[in-house]
């Protein structure tokens, strides 16, 4: 008898055993291809050289691979998800789709990897989609933005020395900016859309100071090395806190001026659209969990690990996510505005961009198939409900008429002799739709809009009929202001006669100039 371990097999059992394994094996590969893995192990959470959790797991028809980087407003994709892979009961996991999340820091590093197709989705502002737009063209590369998920609401901005209150006075000062980054294009956008000389434009733009990174910019700005520093919280509440600091600008009064959202490549959206529109009515749905669970985002983003939960949630304050409503009118108006803004910063300051992206990147089309989904309460804009603007009214009047502009453009809109009727509408429209796209971009500010005259000194010596003409202009620049979407409550009217001429009446193209409207962006405290 042979012992333990030495039984013989027959030729029938050999036979047998072979025909089970070619079985198993086939079933394996079944499971494989309709998975679209072949290998049947979990999902693995790398980290590479630079600390950023990188998921290799490929694509399947009901599968998203996205890279985010530790933006706060990212949150909820985390919570939709239940952590960087569909956990079981997760609201994707409800949906039937499943996410894997890699958090990759590095915008170089996240586009190459949607270039290589490791990914099928990243997440970025609208800015650095502008800035990657070149990149992406040469890759051959299309891509789509379908889904806004949130705006800064303060999370970003620019702190200052405390006798640092007005884009004047960015003149000669020492600024800080973290190079080729979103708060490096606010900058030189908040400086490009000011009244300034254009020598003094270049001068502040061509002396920035750079760093690699917001926090950088922070600890230079606290130490002395320089006055003005673009950064992020929480070093803009810490400057708000400081007797010689303060918060020059922040997003609290420009909702849409730093987007966040969601790139998908067009291949894989076009190919998958009911997995993009269900990814994005999850994270919709998610928003309920924005200011209650605390937990996911600790266990996802290291950045968060050691936060206590108030940390979290006044994080969560400086970016605001947005609603149904908010992408159907951002991605039908606002995002393009914004990227065509943007893609003149970038291509200002040598940087290859592509402007006609702007045409086809924003597509509502995933956006407008989810409408259903939600009810007409969860529809409405959050922008709407929660506009960070200070109303003008009869209490705040002198305080807003009394406080320093922070940004202030002017044009000549010229009148019908002695009327307050533009004389060339086309002109006066071309003019003051500027005007009105940057008040669009800053939509938490109140607008200051002065009529000028030019003196006439033998006619109106006390200058009673100037003052009364300016104001008359003043208020049909006003009008036309709201006729084009702004909010009456935003803009109050002043008429100075001629009493603040910006050349000598020497001459008639000097007293052209001088009749003008002025328009100024002011923040006051709420």
């Amino acid at each position: 008898m042979a012992g333990k371990g030495q039984y013989k097999l027959t030729t029938f059992s050999k036979i047998l055993i072979l025909v089970v394994v070619i079985a198993l094996a086939g079933v394996g590969v079944f499971f494989g291809i309709k998975s679209g893995k072949v290998k049947t192990k979990s999902m693995e959470e790398l980290m590479d050289a630079n600390g950023n959790v990188v998921n290799t797991e490929k694509s399947s028809s009901d599968t998203i691979n996205l890279s985010i980087d530790e933006w706060i407003g990212y949150k909820s994709l985390v919570d939709a998800n239940g952590g960087l892979t569909t956990q079981p009961g997760s609201i994707y996991d409800e949906l039937g789709i499943k996410v894997n999340i890699s958090i990759i820091n590095d915008a170089t590093q996240s586009s190459n990897s949607l270039i290589s197709g490791d990914i099928d989705a990243a997440g970025y502002t609208v800015n650095r989609v502008a800035f990657l737009s070149k990149k992406f063209q040469d890759a051959g590369v299309d891509v789509i933005f379908p889904y806004v998920t949130n705006f800064s609401n303060g999370g970003d901005g620019i702190i200052a020395k405390s006798n640092i209150n007005n884009v004047n006075d960015l003149v000669n000062a020492k600024i800080g900016v973290p190079q080729f980054s979103e708060s490096h294009a606010m900058v030189v956008w908040f400086v490009q859309n000011s009244n300034l000389s254009d020598s003094d434009k270049k001068s502040i733009i061509d002396n920035l100071i750079f760093f690699s990174t917001s926090d950088e910019t922070a600890k230079a700005f606290f130490a002395g090395d320089i006055d003005v520093a673009a950064t992020w919280e929480p070093y803009l509440s810490q400057a708000q806190s400081m007797s010689d600091s303060h918060i020059f600008f922040s997003t609290a009064s420009s909702k849409s001026l730093i987007m966040s959202g969601i790139l998908f490549n067009k291949d894989f959206a076009e190919a998958n659209p009911e997995v993009v529109q269900k990814f994005i009515q999850g994270t919709l749905m998610a928003g309920e969990l924005y200011e209650t669970d605390m937990e996911t985002i600790k266990t996802v983003m290291p950045m968060f690990a050691t936060a206590t939960d108030q940390d979290i949630l006044d994080q969560c304050a400086g970016a605001k996510l947005t609603t149904w409503a908010d992408n159907d009118e951002i991605l039908g108006n606002e995002a393009k505005s914004i990227y065509s803004a943007m893609c003149d910063i970038w291509s200002g300051m040598g940087e290859s961009v592509v402007p006609e992206m702007g045409d086809t990147l924003f597509d509502k089309s995933y956006n407008d198939a989810i409408k259903s989904a939600f009810t007409e309460d969860t529809t409405q804009s959050a922008t709407t409900e929660t506009s960070n603007v200070t109303k003008v009214t009869e209490e705040n009047k002198q305080e807003v008429l009394d406080a320093e502009a922070l940004l202030t453009q002017s044009a000549t809109v010229t009148f019908v002799i002695n009327t307050a009727k533009f004389d060339d509408p086309t002109t006066a429209s071309a003019t003051l739709d500027e005007f009105i796209e940057t008040a669009k971009i800053l939509d938490g500010t109140i607008i200051e809009i002065a009529g000028n005259t030019d003196p006439n000194p033998i006619s109106d010596p006390d200058d009673t009929a100037n003052i009364l003409l300016s104001q008359q202009r003043a208020d049909a620049v006003k009008q036309y202001f709201i006729l084009n979407g702004i909010d009456a409550n935003r803009i109050i009217t002043v008429g100075n006669g001629s009493s603040n001429p910006m050349y000598e009446n020497d001459t008639e193209e000097h007293r052209a100039l001088n009749r003008r409207t002025d328009v100024s962006f002011k923040i006051i405290e709420q």
